[in-house]
């Protein structure tokens, strides 16, 4: 098996020698003039996903370009927000031949929610999630329609792509997983407490109530102690969205949530060895939410992975400071060519 990593410690050094789409020193004007523009003129769509939750989800799709790129957001996140991600890697050489296809998990985004309150983080079954992936594919015939297809998924939608993976191991070409949640982090429970704890609660009838510490969405969430970014231009971005996108809210998540997402990735733990599939995993160094010995496990097991750490950044690497961020870029442009 091939396994390489590469770590990243002190990478502001490069960062003068990379070039960056976005600044984060002019990050507003720029994205209003770059970003916006190209969110806009993305199509919108839905499906009918399992148990007929409706599935949002959009695509860019380029004059003359042969492959495609499907993008899955972590946890809570709206595909709106990856429009940077997307006008980014349409610039890298590889991009230029790509077609972007982004979807919404049920119960975040503008996909359909199963329970109320809206906010509320929640799933029926984790399967459920793997089926909207499936149906998604074959929604916009992307074995038809693609000479070879790449993945990029963050955290959650890293976790329900490796388990449609490892369903259909032959479907994508190269996958690349930014911080997987192939288990969840705990903390302060242990993982065998935690489950515990969102075991009974469901048994009781709790299962669509918020779990321990978990709270409605606040609005005023500060960028000072966030646990996801470092870099405060895309955590007011991140939030932004939410404004302009209202019915993408959403706040802490239920106990059956949490018990489903423990169960579902359980089951793909063990078999990491079948993942065939050139496959690069980018994990963070300052992590709260997803299990970091799980990423080197997958990676020591895989076929052919390379992993990249970068020790000073935070959960979401896709929207960490520049500096991270352009290292993390640059890499799926070249990945993905």
């Amino acid at each position: 098996m091939f396994n390489k990593i590469i770590v990243f410690i002190a990478v502001a050094f490069a960062y003068s020698s990379l070039s960056m789409a976005l600044d984060e020193n002019h990050y507003d004007e720029q994205y209003k003039q770059n970003v916006v523009p190209l969110l806009r003129s993305m199509h919108d769509g839905f499906f009918s996903g399992e148990k007929k939750v409706q599935i949002h989800y959009k695509t860019l799709l380029q004059a003359n370009a042969r492959n495609c790129l499907v993008i899955f957001p972590g946890r809570s996140e709206a595909i709106e927000k990856y429009a940077e991600v997307v006008y980014d890697l349409a610039q890298t050489t590889a991009g230029k031949n790509l077609n972007f296809y982004l979807m919404d998990h049920r119960g975040q985004g503008s996909s359909g929610r199963m329970v109320s309150p809206d906010d509320l983080g929640y799933v029926d079954q984790f399967h459920n999630y793997v089926l909207d992936v499936e149906s998604f594919i074959k929604d916009q015939k992307l074995e038809k329609n693609c000479e070879k297809v790449f993945l990029l998924a963050h955290s959650l939608g890293a976790g329900i792509s490796t388990a449609y993976i490892l369903l259909h191991p032959k479907f994508f070409n190269k996958v690349a997983l930014i911080s997987p949640m192939l288990k969840i982090l705990t903390k302060p429970y242990t993982y065998k407490v935690a489950r515990a704890i969102v075991q009974a609660s469901t048994m009781i009838g709790r299962g669509a109530k918020f779990a321990v510490g978990q709270k409605r969405f606040n609005p005023d969430d500060k960028f000072e102690g966030n646990t996801v970014t470092s870099s405060l231009a895309r955590f007011k971005m991140s939030r932004s969205i939410f404004v302009t996108y209202p019915a993408s809210k959403l706040g802490g998540v239920s106990n059956r949530f949490v018990l489903e997402v423990m169960k579902g990735t359980n089951l793909i733990r063990s078999r990491y060895h079948e993942i065939s599939a050139p496959l690069r995993v980018f994990h963070a160094g300052l992590e709260y939410f997803s299990e970091p010995s799980e990423m080197i496990k997958i990676c020591d097991e895989a076929i052919n992975c390379e992993r990249s750490l970068f020790t000073t950044s935070k959960h979401e690497l896709l929207m960490e400071r520049d500096e991270i961020r352009s290292e993390v870029i640059k890499s799926l442009g070249e990945f993905f060519n």
